[in-house]
């Protein structure tokens, strides 16, 4: 197990970049915002909700833009990016942190025939579909000064490892972010981009509800400044690359990393060999810094 930290001293480093960060007005990216902003950072503050963003935005001053940004329209995203480059130029780290989760999957709905309708997917639409929106426009963007280094954070979920009933369609999402990711993590540094995951376990926000922090009692949990921090730690140790960070009680535990190194006990030792003989042949090795 690798355990992360990250020290005050390090935010210092944030200072005079820019970074563009979805799903940020408010819970664990408005917290990002500000922590980032604090430490001198340029936020581009991208969110659909337009009330709270623009708050923010206005609270933090010259420094920060916001553009309204449903993340699960491409234009949208394309749209935050072009708005954030106007204003600041070079932006140096992308953070996707936009998601939802709300569904009922067993819920039947029918059309006025009584035909059974198709369940909505507006949770893969944002929590899937969202993030490889932004990641498409961060790397278009991050081509136009590819001699300077940049990095994508992604917030995914512990729903990415962890069975997460009722919540399906997100657990799917959250688990296809996470193959993103590792399709991505042998490539990008060719282009001097770093990839990487923050996997939040129980975070206390205003939208959990009071029966499960009840509940929850002792075990580990997050305030969004925890996860914050954890957003923020590939930004500032810039060599961190394809890692996974589970992040439970301030916590911060890579387990990427643990997965490789004991792939020969749940896959078998010959497997294990042959599969990273492949993967080499591939050109998708995964490194192990």
């Amino acid at each position: 197990m690798s355990q992360y930290t990250l020290g005050d001293d390090d935010l210092v480093n944030l200072k005079g970049r820019t970074i563009l960060i979805t799903g940020a007005a408010t819970g664990i990216g408005n917290t990002t915002v500000k922590i980032a902003h604090e430490h001198g950072a340029n936020v581009i503050i991208g969110d659909c909700n337009e009330e709270e963003g623009s708050k923010l935005a206005k609270e933090l001053g010259h420094n920060a833009l916001f553009r309204t940004t449903d993340v699960s329209k491409f234009d949208d995203v394309l749209e935050l990016f072009q708005a954030g480059y106007k204003r600041f130029g070079i932006i140096h780290s992308v953070i996707s942190n936009a998601g939802m989760n709300k569904e009922d999957l067993f819920a039947d709905e029918y059309d006025k025939n009584g035909k059974l309708l198709a369940p909505s997917l507006s949770s893969i639409d944002v929590n899937l579909r969202g993030v490889i929106y932004v990641v498409k426009c961060a790397l278009h963007y991050f081509s136009k000064w590819s001699e300077t280094k940049s990095q994508i954070v992604i917030t995914t979920s512990a729903a990415s490892y962890l069975d997460t009933p009722p919540s399906y369609l997100y657990c799917a999402a959250k688990t296809g972010v996470l193959g993103f990711m590792r399709g991505l993590r042998s490539q990008l540094p060719k282009r001097n981009i770093t990839i990487n995951l923050v996997a939040p376990w129980m975070t206390f926000t205003n939208m959990l509800p009071p029966s499960i922090v009840e509940a929850w009692g002792d075990l580990p949990a997050n305030q969004p400044w925890g996860v914050a921090r954890a957003l923020l730690l590939p930004l500032v140790q810039t060599d961190i690359n394809g890692k996974s960070f589970f992040v439970a009680g301030h916590k911060i535990v890579e387990l990427e990393n643990s997965l490789l190194e004991t792939r020969p006990s749940w896959m078998g030792e010959q497997l294990a060999m042959d599969v990273a003989k492949g993967q080499r042949i591939l050109g998708a090795a995964e490194p192990l810094k």
